[in-house]
């Protein structure tokens, strides 16, 4: 697992250009990037005649294919979605039908340890949730594996006992519990019976639990705010899929023939620099910090840095012939946007900062985002020029699923 998280760290490189950035190219270009990682992105040297390197295929008649489904929104999708919200946030809540705790029931509790009359350090919480029945923190109803388990006996004392009880309850930490005070001690924890508590369902909830725990004054409006929400998210996909799938027909039709002398060696080198600087601690050896949280060497990352350089290089020269064959001219009105887009997007508090994030230093990454600016408005060119063939959603049983062409 943790060899991939690197490569979709590094993979961030190869896909600025995807990103949805207007017609004009003064939208979102690479703040996409940004969400995920701020790991530094190279600068550029433009010392080159980038038809040297290029040989452009057709890139006015493309054709790309999507399917329609991906970016549909229906009432199973909302519900869904708030499955999950409910899931993460609030998946538990008092269950009124029960007063009695049982064996297996979730309860909500407040307790105090205490060792020889005296409560111990990090032995007290309020409104703590336990599973008798795995005598653990109940786990998600989505994800059964996150949960926290206890010390052995913990929870049976709570068997039996009323809703509002207190209860004093006995247990002994075991030998090797790993806190030099507690190893092998008996102790006494005091419960508070606070509820008994039920998972809660998408079907269950009304206007109180969404205004308690999503702040939406009722039902029917964060029903409405989640499907709003779930209708952009599918536009912004489907641009950013339509772009994909654009960029890969380009990378087809053109070819690259190499990389301007010393340019893939400089982004490789600054790469590494900036990713370094960002996540390794002052005195960490790169090598030591890359086996000790992704299990990999420095040579492995560096090879696989390697490959999404080129693949990003290719990609820019690309589309920066383009630019260059259909005279886009950079603007610094529109860039002055899309830099502000990522701000507001990613969180950054300057300009300047955003450019620290995308280059070795300010200037560097300025240049680079000036240059992967204009590249972006070469590929929403080439895209608003793209023929888009959509395959209808799967119809009921019996029916076969039909084509639709937009342009």
């Amino acid at each position: 697992m943790k060899r991939k998280t690197v490569a979709a760290l590094l993979v961030c490189t190869a896909v600025a250009l995807t990103a949805g950035c207007g017609n004009s190219g003064g939208g979102s270009g690479t703040e996409a990037v940004l969400e995920d990682s701020t790991e530094s992105q190279p600068s550029v040297n433009s010392a080159y005649n980038v038809e040297d390197y290029v040989t452009l295929g057709d890139y006015k008649d493309i054709e790309v294919t999507l399917n329609e489904a991906d970016y549909q929104v229906d009432d199973k999708s909302v519900t869904d979605y708030i499955e999950q919200m409910i899931s993460y946030y609030s998946p538990y809540q008092v269950d009124e039908s029960k007063k009695v705790v049982e064996k297996g029931d979730i309860v909500n509790v407040d307790y105090v340890g205490k060792k020889d009359g005296e409560a111990f350090e990090n032995g007290s919480a309020q409104n703590q949730l336990i599973d008798t029945g795995t005598n653990s923190s109940p786990a998600s109803p989505v994800n059964s594996n996150m949960s926290t388990g206890f010390i052995e006996g913990f929870s049976d004392g709570l068997i039996g006992a009323n809703v509002g009880d207190t209860v004093d309850w006995d247990v002994t930490f075991p030998e090797d519990y790993g806190v030099e005070d507690l190893n092998g001690q008996a102790v006494t924890f005091t419960f508070t019976v606070n509820s008994i508590q039920k998972p809660v369902s998408a079907s269950e909830i009304d206007d109180n639990f969404v205004k308690e725990n999503f702040g939406s004054d009722t039902l029917e409006a964060f029903q409405k705010d989640i499907r709003s929400y779930l209708e952009q998210d599918a536009k912004e996909k489907q641009e950013s899929d339509k772009r994909s799938a654009v960029l890969q027909v380009l990378m087809e039709r053109c070819s690259v023939s190499g990389f301007p002398e010393g340019l893939l060696e400089m982004r490789m080198d600054e790469y590494t620099e900036g990713f370094r600087n960002q996540y390794c601690p002052e005195g960490t050896d790169l090598d030591e910090f890359l086996q000790s949280n992704y299990n990999m060497t420095q040579e492995e990352f560096e090879n696989q840095s390697r490959e999404y350089m080129e693949t990003n290089l290719t990609q820019e020269l690309i589309l920066e012939a383009i630019a260059e064959k259909e005279k886009i001219e950079f603007d610094q009105e529109g860039f002055d946007e899309h830099v502000s887009n990522i701000m507001a997007n990613a969180g950054y508090g300057s300009a300047e900062e955003v450019y620290e994030s995308y280059g070795s230093d300010t200037k560097a990454g300025e240049e680079y985002l000036r240059k992967v600016y204009v590249d972006n408005k070469a590929l929403g060119m080439v895209v608003d020029q793209a023929k888009v063939t959509y395959t209808k959603a799967e119809e009921p049983e019996n029916t076969e699923a039909v084509a639709d062409t937009e342009q």
